[in-house]
């Protein structure tokens, strides 16, 4: 993946991020639904912004700052399916990533080289298995909009200020904070210049870049001014200060945590042993846009409004940065072919470990989706789950009960439609009885055995079907009268999703 010369022809590199790129994406198309922690909520959602909304969600198109996938796998969904469009829009994550970290590199240092690709190393990362993929695609386009920036330099103002502009609304209606990383960055490579511009009295040239530079922004301002309401629940929390370097470690924490810490040694050995011999050769120009990055990344809370891992997202853009802004000098092509050799060796062996994991989550999804589809068209389903079930597992059911809104057709009150983030609204009454059966209390009731709590979940659950129990260990719901299990075969529960309709009559619930 790297070598000794100087440069590499555009054609060589683009082969080899293709392939890159191809090993990387294997993973994606070897389970019926990616393993990432809000996907299936996201499918459901991109299921009903293509079909304009049911019975349950009406369809709220709003200037939003986290659109990406609602607005491009929605449009797949017409030409295909909407399962391989929802994959192809991850793909298109890491060929965004790939591409922009590519092109950056050259803009910064002048020639092709095969070294950014090394940025494959970082698309399985903590926020991709969160399933934080509007953020994500949002940083691939800002790494591309910056390597345009700097090839447009020397192009007309109207024209460069148009293409930002563009880039610039376009890292917006992906994600906030993925505008964010781009604002950053751009504000790094024109500090410099600036500078230089001040310190001569170069009055005009530098209100000149500043209105290019600023101006890009004009249309993302004015929608925040003129429309978008943050939104209003939520809290600003700071995780513990030790935390911000463990955090660094999100860039490769997947599924084997002694194998991921070895990797992640060997990432920050290769960096300190260039840096150490003064080869690592980071772009000036870059220099204060990873600087502003990486002051971002200290300064952010953890959890901003409803935004969870705000700090852990920008861990992911600092490594891409570091990455594109690197160009290592190898004492000697053979240095370069063996280092190149190691890390496809470790890059293989961690694609390995990922499509290990992502085999056994087919197998379980395959069997939550035969139960899914054994829901009456129409369903009402509740979902219970633990407060500690919000969290990363190797295999992911938290929101797979909400696939039932795709497949079926169902109201499902954990799906994600906040006002603020995403364009669909839960339809009347159904909003007021989503709020009435929060998951934490149907599990403390039939789960758990509160007395209490099932004293107030029974009248609430009048309207409904069906209540799935979800956690990220095996399930044991207590034997009920007034649950009856939706499929009694064991071969089709699963210990992590189990589905049970509910009876309604004269004796249920019981005294």
């Amino acid at each position: 993946m790297m070598a000794a010369r100087s440069g590499r022809t555009p054609a060589r590199v683009l082969a080899a991020g293709m392939l890159v790129l191809a090993l990387a994406s294997l993973p994606l198309f070897s389970t019926i639904v990616p393993p990432l922690v809000d996907y299936p909520n996201h499918l459901a959602r991109f299921s009903l912004l293509a079909g304009g909304g049911n019975a349950y969600y009406a369809v709220r198109w709003a200037p939003l700052p986290n659109l990406a996938g609602d607005v491009v796998v929605p449009l797949l969904a017409r030409v295909m399916p909407l399962a391989l469009a929802g994959k192809l829009f991850l793909v298109a994550i890491f060929a965004l990533t790939l591409a922009g970290a590519a092109w950056l590199n050259r803009m910064a240092h002048g020639a092709w080289r095969l070294w950014p690709l090394l940025t494959v190393a970082f698309l399985y990362n903590r926020p991709f298995l969160w399933g934080f993929i509007n953020y994500l695609f949002g940083l691939g386009v800002a790494l591309c909009g910056a390597a345009a920036w700097l090839a447009a330099e020397r192009q007309a103002a109207w024209l460069r200020l148009l293409g930002a502009s563009l880039v610039a609304t376009a890292c917006f209606f992906s994600h906030i904070a993925a505008f964010g990383v781009y604002a950053l960055v751009i504000l790094g490579l024109e500090l410099g210049p600036a500078l230089r511009q001040w310190r001569a009295a170069e009055w005009r040239a530098l209100s000149r870049r500043a209105a290019l530079a600023s101006g890009q922004f004009a249309i993302p301002l004015a929608i925040v001014i003129g429309w978008w309401q943050p939104a209003g629940q939520g809290h600003v929390r700071y995780g513990a200060p030790w935390r911000k370097a463990d955090l660094l470690f999100t860039v490769f924490d997947n599924y084997n945590r002694p194998f991921d810490v070895v990797c992640f040694a060997l990432l920050l050995a290769l960096l300190g042993v260039f840096a150490w011999q003064k080869r690592l050769r980071i772009a000036p120009r870059l220099v204060p846009s990873l600087a502003l990055v990486a002051a971002s990344y200290l300064l952010l809370p953890s959890q901003m409004m409803t935004g969870s891992g705000v700090d852990r997202r920008i861990a992911v853009a600092l490594f891409v940065l570091l990455v594109a802004a690197a160009a290592p000098r190898f004492a000697s092509r053979r240095t370069a072919r063996l280092v190149g050799s190691a890390v496809a060796i470790v890059l293989v062996a961690r694609l390995a470990a990922i499509e290990t994991v992502w085999l056994a989550a087919d197998h379980a999804y395959r069997a939550d989706l035969a139960a899914i589809d054994e829901l009456p068209r129409g369903a009402r389903l509740a979902v219970a789950y633990p407060a500690d079930a919000v969290n990363v597992s190797a295999i992911p059911e938290l929101h797979m009960p909400t696939l039932a809104v795709w497949r079926r057709g169902a109201f499902v009150p954990t799906l994600f439609a906040f006002p603020a983030q995403q364009p669909i609204a839960v339809r009347a009454p159904w909003d007021r009885a989503a709020a009435s059966v929060p998951p934490e209390l149907l599990w403390s009731a039939f789960v758990a055995g509160n007395r209490a709590a099932r004293a107030q979940a029974w009248p609430a659950l009048a309207g409904w079907d069906a209540v799935a129990f979800v956690d990220r260990q095996a399930i044991r719901v207590p034997p009920q009268p007034c649950l009856q299990p939706l499929l009694p075969q064991p071969r089709f529960q699963t210990h992590l999703l189990q589905i049970y309709l509910l009876k309604h009559g004269p004796d249920c619930p019981p005294p």
